[in-house]
């Protein structure tokens, strides 16, 4: 029901299904954010305290090499903090993976620490789960922020990976969102290791919500998703939710030899007509190259879906946990402040 109309009364059952005190579980992943993590924390500490909500912040330290856990650690008594290290840099796909792994509440909160995810939205989007939808994410309002290059690049991954498909992913969607507890289970059923999590949320189903939000800045660093890693992330959504790329390759090999067999028939007729000259060669040259260039772009093709298998089949695990720290929840209201 992700892109579909949802039926009133379908949301009138979900809503009074919510629990009248829920928890809520925020998975606040980091990497390098020594001098955003506090901020974040005690921002939605804050915010989930004024609106009544009880609540665990669980961050995930993606292998950070400055003193984000040491951050965290020295301001974990005055808020109910759950410290996930993992063992190396896995990256954020992983990383959110691992907090919906470990969060122990009704409704969990999936929100960046950099503060370009409005935090202020939190209390918002909570509300929109209480009217039964078990999904409420973030839609960017606008991208004109963005260099034109990775706006081009996003918008022709969103056409390509949705061309052919019988459900749209929704564009411009980011990781900003609230999860009912249903929906976290399901994530949790989830086996692939090679993890597009914006697929994942899309694959899934249930009611959902858009809600444009206004990107900002980051607060303070400067952001390690260079375009190395938007590339990287680009095949994987690709590879994980389309063979597109496989049929469009398939196509541009049958016009090739469809025109290989015209290229042929053209010269025999020819050499029938008017005899078979010597010359050719650098046509019989750009020919085979041409030929042969597609040929290895098409193994290459071929070859990302086969390294994405060997991944899986190997069965390694997703992540590994070098150490938890601070598990507990807060009563609103009744945190140390």
């Amino acid at each position: 029901m992700s892109n579909a109309f949802v039926p009133p009364y379908l949301l009138g059952l979900r809503a009074k299904e919510r629990p009248a005190d829920p928890l809520v579980s925020c998975v606040v992943p980091a990497y390098n954010e020594s001098a955003n993590i506090v901020p974040m924390l005690q921002t939605l500490h804050q915010l989930l305290n004024d609106a009544g909500y009880r609540h665990e912040l669980v961050v995930v330290d993606d292998g950070s090499r400055d003193d984000t856990v040491e951050q965290v650690l020295t301001h974990a008594a005055e808020l109910p903090v759950t410290l996930i290290q993992l063992s190396r840099n896995f990256g954020k796909e992983i990383a959110l993976t691992a907090g919906v792994d470990h969060v122990q509440g009704d409704v969990a909160v999936l929100i960046d620490s950099d503060f370009q995810h409005p935090p202020e939205m939190v209390p918002v989007f909570l509300q929109e789960w209480r009217k039964g939808y078990d999904m409420v994410y973030s839609v960017r309002s606008s991208r004109e922020d963005e260099p034109l290059t990775k706006r081009l690049f996003t918008r022709a991954f969103y056409r390509l990976a949705n061309s052919g498909s019988r459900h749209k992913m929704p564009a411009d969607t980011q990781d900003f969102r609230v999860l009912d507890r249903c929906v976290v289970e399901a994530l949790r059923q989830m086996p692939e290791r090679n993890r597009f999590m914006k697929g994942l949320y899309h694959w899934v189903g249930f009611t959902q919500r858009p809600m444009p939000t206004q990107t900002r800045e980051r607060r303070a660093g400067q952001s390690s998703f260079n375009y190395r890693r938007l590339l990287d992330l680009g095949i994987t959504g690709l590879t994980a939710f389309s063979n597109m790329p496989l049929r469009i390759w398939t196509v541009i090999g049958c016009l090739i030899s469809l025109c290989s067999i015209a290229y042929a028939a053209w010269e025999l007729t020819h050499t029938l007509l008017f005899g078979n000259p010597v010359s050719g060669w650098p046509t019989l040259a750009v020919a085979v190259s041409f030929l042969g260039g597609v040929q290895l772009l098409s193994i290459g093709i071929l070859g990302e879906y086969v390294g994405r298998i060997f991944d899986e089949v190997k069965q390694r695990p997703t992540y590994l946990v070098s150490r938890i720290s601070g598990r507990g929840a807060s009563d609103a209201g009744n945190a140390v402040e």
